[in-house]
């Protein structure tokens, strides 16, 4: 006779039948939704919801495993991983998530087995040769790592066309080689300098490398063509980013932190602050913060440090010179108390009911909050720029913005409440 315990695994891992389809997809679309807007946790549990339904989904596990990765439980993350790989042994996305978690855990020698593998694969792989330079820079290995860096992107110059975070990182990551070899050079020859690689942030594969079908692209033996964007190093992998360069005020941190020093004065966004050191003052006058935005920011100033947190991003740093910058509010992390404040005129675009923009003017720094660098997109006379609401980051210029009826195509495609920039300006976007 079966044993109650036996059969309850028997239920649990049962096929599903036609009928939970439907089910299967709600569990997966909504954990898609909150892992895209940063709430882990939370879609942990629909995967797992889905998983149930569907246990061996490719899909279902590529997502889950993401999922604990940034809820760093690499544990259960490098298990799932290595268990799609059994697999599909060749999937280039899967050994680079590997090499991530691995890399992540400090496990320098194990993850340098799968981050070669994903070269062996796709030669020009530039992620992958960053965070194999960062393993050998790690170990005191200059030359090697000069040589990642290089294929990194590290030679690029600083603006040039295909500069992008991971070029960026490449050279900071190089400069610091070169610093490293001079002090060894000059003052101990034969000791290397084993200060840690510049701490970096890191996100592993997305879900490109899925056929419709929601199954890996099975592996035919012979090695896949890296695609134009790999080779051009825009493809979405997994960013190996240390964090940006502090400006003014605020200086980034690891772990998507941001640290701020509060001797000139700032302003920053309620909710956000996770810790301080010092003594700063904090005012939440309302005369100080005109148009009620007091419901929005507080000030700080003094003698002292504050440590900002957004969950599921990290920090953009951006200099205004005597410009204006409108910006969504649930965007800002913090500015600079020089600059001058007001409520701009745009309700915002996903809900009338909320904050308004904030319209920021004058000379100062200003911290957002992102998932990644954001894009920006220029918007000339005559041809004006449609986007969903929820990727506007901020916008200046002389743009005016309008909210979309829900009737415009762009809502019929899956954008959801969308804006449209007509005039001369530029718009920030970010996909999370």
């Amino acid at each position: 006779m079966t044993s109650s315990r036996g059969s309850e695994t028997t239920r649990a891992f049962r096929p599903a039948p036609f009928f939970d389809h439907g089910l299967f997809l709600l569990h997966l679309n909504r954990g898609k939704e909150e892992m895209g807007r940063g709430y882990h946790e939370t879609a942990r549990r629909e995967f797992e919801e889905a998983r149930r339904l569907r246990p061996r989904d490719s899909e279902v596990l590529l997502n889950l495993s993401i999922t604990l990765f940034h809820l760093g439980q690499f544990g259960e993350a490098e298990t799932m991983t290595r268990d799609l790989l059994a697999e599909h042994a060749e999937s280039v996305p899967l050994l680079f998530n590997l090499g991530l978690i691995l890399f992540k855990c400090g496990r320098d020698r194990d993850a340098r087995e799968p981050l070669e593998k994903v070269l062996g694969f796709a030669p020009a792989h530039r992620k992958a040769h960053l965070t194999l330079g960062l393993l050998a820079q790690r170990r005191g290995a200059w030359d090697e790592a000069q040589r990642h860096f290089r294929l990194a992107g590290a030679e690029l110059k600083d603006g040039s066309e295909g500069d992008d975070s991971v070029a960026r990182t490449a050279r900071a990551a190089a400069a610091e080689v070169r610093i490293a070899t001079a002090t060894v050079t000059t003052t101990q020859p034969n000791v290397h300098d084993t200060r840690p690689s510049p701490a970096v942030v890191v996100k592993p594969e997305p879900l490109d490398s899925l056929t419709s079908s929601g199954k890996l692209k099975s592996s035919s033996g012979a090695r896949p063509r890296p695609s134009v964007a790999a080779l051009n190093g825009m493809d979405a992998m997994a960013a190996a980013a240390a964090p940006a360069r502090p400006l003014g005020p605020f200086s980034p941190k690891p772990g998507g932190f941001l640290s701020v020093s509060c001797g000139e004065g700032v302003r920053v966004r309620r909710g956000i602050v996770v810790g301080r050191s010092g003594a700063p003052v904090f005012d939440a006058s309302p005369s100080r913060t005109p148009d009620g935005l007091d419901r929005i920011l507080i000030g700080a100033s003094g003698d002292g440090v504050l440590l900002l947190a957004e969950s599921g991003r990290v920090p953009w740093l951006k200099s205004l010179r005597g410009e204006a910058l409108s910006v969504h509010p649930e965007r800002l992390l913090a500015f600079e108390s020089a600059l001058a404040c007001r409520a701009d005129v745009t309700p915002d675009a996903g809900d009338r009911t909320a904050p308004p923009f904030l319209k920021l003017a004058g000379s100062g720094a200003v911290a957002l909050a992102v998932s990644s660098e954001p894009a920006r997109f220029d918007v000339e006379r005559g041809q004006p720029l449609a986007i969903a609401a929820r990727a506007v980051v901020a916008y200046g210029g002389e743009l005016v913005p309008e909210l979309l009826e829900e009737s415009d195509p762009l809502s019929g495609l899956g954008a959801g409440a969308s804006m449209r920039f007509t005039g001369v300006g530029f718009v920030l976007a970010d996909s999370r």
